[in-house]
């Protein structure tokens, strides 16, 4: 089955390109808000878009409230493997060199906001779930491509959603790195408040403990790491003013062994006399054991595919596993491509998207076949 994945990839990746070009060719940055587009509207016309590209494809469809879009097909079991990926796409910054939405080929490269992240990669899920459907294949389980429009604001489109469906029985996220990512840092934002009347104290607080500091989180009291993710990392240091308070904004991108309320405390005891510390929000580390059978199945499908090491990896990164329960990263990006999803120019080689394609149809085979081993 393996060889005739390949092939058909191959043979279906005109089609995908042309699909790709298609949906990154519109802009699904979130705007104003209204009740019927609960993310604005151009993140709902994308989303339409790309319903209407499945339904054409041969998908059973559905759009949940202008948040959630649903391709699925096989039988209507109550189980399901999900793929999840998002349409909606970070702001424009940089100076680009095509217009981030016209998707542009350029020597087997395709240039556009959101090819990467993370459009390219969902539609290649969506194309590797056709790829089985065109191939015959008889599926034991229903499988469905979610796509999510608020994963780059707060991801608060799946969490909406799952207060009310069933989570999958197991799948993936295609919006980080390949091999599959079996766990993530957590991600605390917090917030050092002073009255506005008490600048001279923030101005002490920054300079003993942010200004010239080669290690934040050491300096911050924080300078936790284990084995796994090696040190807690302190990010996004921001002074902010309001009309009543002013002080400093952090993110703490922190290992998942490491206990939010032993961090917490360690932070409060750096605030001076007249200073708070508020924890604005809390996404809590994923968390897979290697050898559980999602993992291990989509360590060898990577190895099959790629013909190299397929270990599980960890991500100092966030995505929709913090908040669906039962997938994990897996794909897009390759060892050694870094730095491209959020950047100008972003951009996803043509090659790649054939062999995601393969890996995903394959992951997505393999796993049901196991499935249908367990139950026999």
């Amino acid at each position: 089955m393996k060889e005739k994945i390949i092939n058909h990839v191959g043979a279906l990746l005109p089609d995908l390109v042309e699909d790709i070009k298609t949906i990154c060719s519109m802009d699904s940055r979130q705007d104003t808000a209204t009740p019927e587009d609960p993310f604005g509207k151009r993140v709902t016309d994308c989303l339409n878009a790309a319903l209407a590209i499945a339904k054409r494809l041969g998908f059973e469809t559905e759009n949940v409230g202008n948040q959630i879009g649903i391709a699925a097909c096989g039988p209507d079991t109550e189980d399901y493997i999900a793929c999840v990926g998002h349409l909606d796409v970070v702001d424009v910054n940089g100076v680009w060199k095509t217009d981030p939405f016209v998707c542009t080929e350029k020597d087997g490269v395709l240039y556009a906001r959101g090819v990467l992240d993370n459009k390219g990669p969902t539609f290649c899920c969506m194309y590797a779930l056709k790829t089985l459907m065109d191939l015959g294949y008889e599926f034991p389980i229903r499988v469905k491509i979610i796509f999510g429009t608020n994963e780059e604001t707060g991801m608060e489109d799946m969490k909406w959603y799952f207060k009310d469906h069933k989570y999958p029985l197991m799948g993936w996220t295609p919006d980080v790195k390949y091999p599959v990512i079996y766990a993530e840092r957590g991600r605390a934002a917090y917030r050092f408040r002073l009255p506005k009347e008490k600048t001279e104290e923030l101005y002490t607080f920054v300079n003993q403990f942010i200004f010239n500091q080669n290690d934040l989180a050491a300096s911050l009291g924080i300078d936790y790491a284990d084995e796994e993710f090696g040190k807690n990392q302190v990010r996004k240091v921001e002074l902010f003013e309001d009309k009543d308070s002013c002080g400093l904004t952090l993110v703490s991108s922190y290992p998942a062994s490491y206990k939010l309320e032993t961090m917490t405390e360690a932070l409060r005891k750096r605030c001076s006399e007249h200073m708070i510390l508020i924890l604005d929000s809390n996404i809590d580390p994923v968390f897979f054991d290697k050898d559980t059978y999602l993992i291990k199945t989509l360590e060898r499908v990577y190895e099959e595919i790629m013909q190299e090491d397929g270990s599980a990896v960890t991500t100092t990164g966030g995505s929709y596993a913090k908040v669906v329960k039962n997938i994990v990263p897996f794909g897009p990006s390759f060892k050694g491509q870094k730095g491209i999803g959020h950047m100008p120019d972003e951009w996803m080689r043509i090659c790649d998207i054939e062999k995601n394609t393969q890996i995903y149809a394959y992951a997505l085979h393999e796993l049901m076949e196991g499935l249908q081993e367990e139950v026999q």
